[in-house]
C-alpha cells in the first residue's frame, strides 16, 4: 500500500510538471508573466518606495509609448524581420503631430499626418528588403541615419515644446481620473487604454486572420509558406508599414505627455523594443511570438528600469539587467520550444 501511494504521488507529481510544462510551452506570455509577477514580489518587498501607486502608474506610464512600438516590432520579428529605424520614425511622427497641433491645424489632419508619413518610411524599409534582398538589420541600420537626419532637416535642430493644453493632449495622454480618483497618489493616463485597445486588436489580427497566419508562415519557413501561396513580399512589406504607423502613432503619445520634442527622441527605442519582445516570447529567427507576451516585456523592462532608479543604480547596470534577461529569455524560449 505505501508503495502503490508513493507511486502514486510520484505519478501526480509528475503529471503537474508535465502540465505546467506544456502550459509554458504553448503559451509564450506564460513564462515572462511568471517572472514578471516574481520581480514584482521580490521589488514589493525590498526596494523602498517601491510599494506605493505612484510607482506602479510610473511603471505603467513609462511602458505605454514602448509598448506600442514593441507591438509592431514583434509583429515583423514574427515575420522573421528586424527594424532599427523605428526611434527615428517615431522623431518623425511626434515633430508632424507637434507642428502641426501648435499652428492650429485641424487636429484630425495632424493625426493623419503622424500616422501616414512614418507609415511611409516603414513602408520604404520594406520595399528595399525585398527588392534588394539585403538582411532587414542591414537595411533599417541605414536608413535610421537617413530618417533621423530627414527629422534633422524637417525641424531644422530645434527643440518644440509648448505650455498649450489641448484636448487632443489629453485624449491620447490625459489624466485618467476615472481610476485616480479609486486610488491615492494614482496617476493613470489615456495612453493605457490606447495600449490596451491595441494589443487586443493586434493580438486577433496575429491569431485570427489569414495576415496574421501569413505573418507566421513567413518567420517560420519562407520558403514553404512561398510555395503555399502566401506572398512573402506583401507581408513583409506590410509589416514594415505597420512598424511605422505604431512609431507615429507612439510619437504622438510621447508629445502628448511631454508637450516637448526634439531630434534626439526615441532614440534607442528599438533596442528597448525588441528586448521586450524577446522577453515576450518572440523567436529572433521568426515563426514565433505572442502580442500579449510582449506586454509582459515591456512592463518587466519597465519594472526593472524604475527598480533601478530607486536603487540608485547607475543606468550602465540596468543596461546590463536588460542584458541578461535577453540572454535568459532566449535559453527559456529555446528550452520550452525542446519540450514541445
Amino acid at each position: 500500500m505505501a508503495v502503490a501511494s508513493i507511486a502514486k504521488n510520484s505519478q501526480k507529481q509528475e503529471g503537474v510538471g508535465q502540465s505546467l510544462r506544456r502550459a509554458l510551452s504553448d503559451e509564450p506570455a506564460v513564462g515572462p508573466l511568471i517572472t514578471l509577477l516574481v520581480i514584482l514580489g521580490v521589488s514589493w518587498l525590498f526596494i523602498p518606495n517601491f510599494a506605493s501607486m505612484r510607482t506602479v502608474t510610473g511603471i505603467i506610464n513609462a511602458a505605454t509609448v514602448t509598448g506600442v512600438v514593441t507591438i509592431g516590432i514583434t509583429m515583423l520579428m514574427i515575420a522573421g524581420e528586424f527594424d532599427l529605424s523605428v526611434g527615428a520614425m517615431l522623431a518623425a511622427g511626434s515633430y508632424l503631430f507637434a507642428f502641426n497641433t501648435i499652428n492650429g491645424a485641424s487636429p484630425v489632419f495632424a493625426v493623419v499626418l503622424a500616422l501616414v508619413i512614418p507609415g511611409l518610411l516603414g513602408t520604404i524599409n520594406g520595399l528595399m528588403r525585398v527588392w534588394t534582398g539585403i538582411p532587414s538589420f542591414v537595411v533599417t541600420l541605414g536608413t535610421r541615419y537617413i530618417f533621423r537626419a530627414a527629422v534633422w532637416i524637417l525641424a531644422g535642430g530645434a527643440l518644440i515644446q509648448t505650455q498649450a493644453e489641448l484636448p487632443i493632449y489629453s485624449i491620447f495622454n490625459g489624466r485618467l481620473d476615472i481610476l485616480n480618483n479609486l486610488f491615492a497618489r494614482a496617476n493613470f493616463r489615456t495612453s493605457l487604454l490606447w495600449l490596451l485597445a491595441l494589443v487586443v486588436l493586434f493580438e486577433i489580427v496575429l491569431m485570427e486572420t489569414r495576415f496574421g497566419n501569413g505573418v507566421f508562415a513567413t518567420g517560420g519557413n519562407a520558403g514553404a509558406a512561398n510555395a503555399q501561396g502566401v506572398n512573402i513580399k506583401l507581408i513583409r512589406v506590410l509589416a514594415f508599414t505597420l512598424v511605422g504607423v505604431l512609431a507615429g502613432f507612439g510619437g504622438m503619445l510621447d508629445f502628448s505627455l511631454f508637450n516637448s520634442v526634439r531630434v534626439a527622441t526615441g532614440d534607442g527605442i528599438e533596442l528597448s523594443a525588441i528586448a521586450a519582445a524577446v522577453i515576450g516570447g518572440a523567436r529572433l529567427q521568426g515563426g514565433s511570438g505572442s502580442i500579449w507576451g510582449a506586454l509582459v516585456g515591456v512592463l518587466l523592462v519597465s519594472t526593472l528600469r524604475t527598480g533601478a532608479v530607486l536603487l540608485g543604480l547607475p543606468a550602465d547596470n540596468f543596461e546590463a539587467v536588460v542584458g541578461v534577461c535577453i540572454i535568459g529569455a532566449v535559453v527559456l524560449n529555446k528550452w520550452l520550444r525542446q519540450q514541445r
